[in-house]
């Protein structure tokens, strides 16, 4: 594999932070809209209790609220993917510049 330049691994680093900026604030509207649509449907169809604060897909007293709030559910699931996979990309980057920074050190030495 080809090395990359110091200027193109910054440039990842840079791009990855983007990303991971972008994707945390996505997340907190997706949170938020997502919350507004289990509150809905409460309103609209009583509230059954939440076990733990958390909706068991195994109990059939949650399957009505569950239905309604899973695209924006799914969706938030694929933004934490984004997420995750964008802190994966800045890592790596990071990784590769330390490499790149202590290669070029142990050239001058």
């Amino acid at each position: 594999m080809m090395k990359q330049s110091q200027e193109i691994i910054v440039a990842r680093i840079i791009a990855a932070s983007k990303d991971i900026v972008a994707c945390e604030k996505a997340m907190v509207t997706l949170k938020d809209i997502y919350r507004t649509s289990m509150r809905q449907y409460f309103r609209e169809h009583g509230d059954p209790g939440i076990d733990g604060g958390r909706l068991s897909p195994h109990k059939p007293k949650y399957a009505g609220v569950i239905k309604h709030t899973d695209p924006y559910f799914i969706a938030l699931l694929k933004k934490k993917r984004e997420l995750h996979n964008a802190r994966r990309r800045h890592s790596r980057a990071t990784q590769a510049l330390i490499k790149y920074q202590m290669e070029k050190e142990a050239d001058h030495v």
